[in-house]
């Protein structure tokens, strides 16, 4: 039997993070996170033990990425306020 941390396997095991460090990365509420899921619109969570989910890092990274090129737009058109205008 092969163990888990030979090269071939471990470069195969995908890093999970948790949602705090999520949050931590995100800067969004957990509540918004969990509306994100659920529309689609941010990588899944999975539940990896009772009362406990995680993300694949190189999903949020990779939406990260999809964010900065555009590829992922806000659902609403973002608002510039400007002081002494009506």
């Amino acid at each position: 039997m092969e163990r888990a941390d030979t090269p071939d396997r471990a470069s195969a095991v995908r890093q999970m993070i948790s949602i705090r460090d999520v949050l931590r990365r995100v800067p969004i509420s957990r509540s918004t996170l969990e509306r994100k899921v659920k529309e689609g619109t941010f990588p899944k969570m999975y539940s990896i033990a009772p009362m406990r989910v995680g993300f694949f890092l190189d999903e949020v990274l990779q939406w990260q990425a999809d964010l900065i090129q555009n590829e992922i737009r806000p659902a609403e058109p973002l608002r510039v306020l400007v002081r002494g205008r009506s």
